[in-house]
């Protein structure tokens, strides 16, 4: 018994420790490279601080799921070796459970930083920062507000043309961005990356819509879910992928850059589920646009961010 709890012990250590490093401190790179086989979509994932992204041979599955990822799988696996494989196996299920995976996010290409620099990385947060809201700018989102909490970065913008089509389905036309972290660095390059989670996807979908430049990615997984005691919204993208200068990339192995598909092929569907009629004293005050009860099926479309209703019974 005393080894079981040695193991347990050692384990939620490492995890502990394999949580903070992976969180806190980026990945520097003496001169990144693409792994052999990896798919452009995976070789991003690196630079957002990442390897435990997997390819597909139709870029449909999703990072690997296994017991681990609670205290209560970590007791299961615990039963499969009494002599220390238990350990080996609690280990591997913490590196194949991506935290990334689960929301999506940009990635912002920071040249010219010095690596001394990433000790105080807040300057380089900063400039990526600017970068998006250029890109918003230029898409003639206006900020009309935000405020920053310790997590994350909320913003509203506001808008005649995109804005109001979004205002049709949505509360809100904005996005709420994670603080943003240093992922990784290439010491050759003197590029960092810098990645923020993004729960605005709507908007941060229309942002990647026309951009074209060379330094930010959007990964977004397959399904996103939202919701209170009101509703449920399910966002879809197909399967996961990453948008870049226009193009849309799988985790398909051995893809590249060239092998993408143009922004304009993706489908993007949007469901929604209203439990009870819209009445409550929340959604008086913060649902501009209420819905009746009932469920609700769109394909949403980034260019303009417009919504265009389908039935329920559409195969997607």
């Amino acid at each position: 018994m005393k080894n079981i709890t040695k193991i347990a012990l050692a384990s939620v250590v490492a995890l502990t420790l394999s949580a903070c490093s992976s969180t806190k401190e980026p990945i520097v790179f003496d001169s990144f490279q693409a792994n052999e086989n990896d798919s452009f979509a995976k070789t991003t994932m690196r630079l957002a601080g990442s390897n435990k992204f997997m390819d597909s041979a139709d870029g449909k599955s999703e990072t690997r799921k296994v017991p681990g990822s609670s205290v209560m799988a970590l007791g299961q696996l615990l039963m499969l070796d009494f002599t220390g494989a238990a350990s080996t196996a609690i280990n591997d299920s913490i590196i194949e459970n991506e935290p990334l995976a689960k929301s999506a996010q940009f990635i912002v290409k920071v040249e010219n930083v010095d690596q001394s620099v990433l000790t105080n990385p807040e300057g380089i947060i900063a400039r990526a920062s600017k970068k998006l809201d250029e890109i918003a700018a230029k898409k003639g989102l206006e900020i009309e507000s935000e405020r920053t909490t310790n997590t994350q970065r909320i913003i509203n913008y506001k808008n005649k043309n995109q804005c109001e089509n979004l205002l049709l389905v949505l509360s809100t036309c904005g996005q709420y961005l994670g603080l943003g972290r240093v992922s990784s660095y290439d010491q050759e390059s003197k590029s960092a990356y810098v990645t923020f989670e993004a729960s605005g996807k709507f908007v941060s979908l229309h942002l990647m819509s026309g951009y074209m430049g060379d330094d930010v990615y959007l990964y977004h997984p397959r399904k996103l879910n939202s919701g209170n005691w009101d509703y449920s919204r399910s966002v879809y993208a197909g399967s996961h992928i990453v948008i870049h200068k226009g193009k849309v990339h799988k985790f398909i192995t051995g893809q590249t850059f060239d092998d993408g598909v143009d922004i304009s092929e993706l489908r993007y569907v949007f469901f929604e589920e209203w439990e009870k009629e819209n009445k409550s004293e929340y959604n008086e005050k913060y649902y501009k646009n209420p819905k009746d009860k009932g469920k609700y099926l769109y394909d949403y479309h980034l260019k303009d961010m417009s919504f265009t209703e389908l039935p329920l019974d559409t195969k997607l």
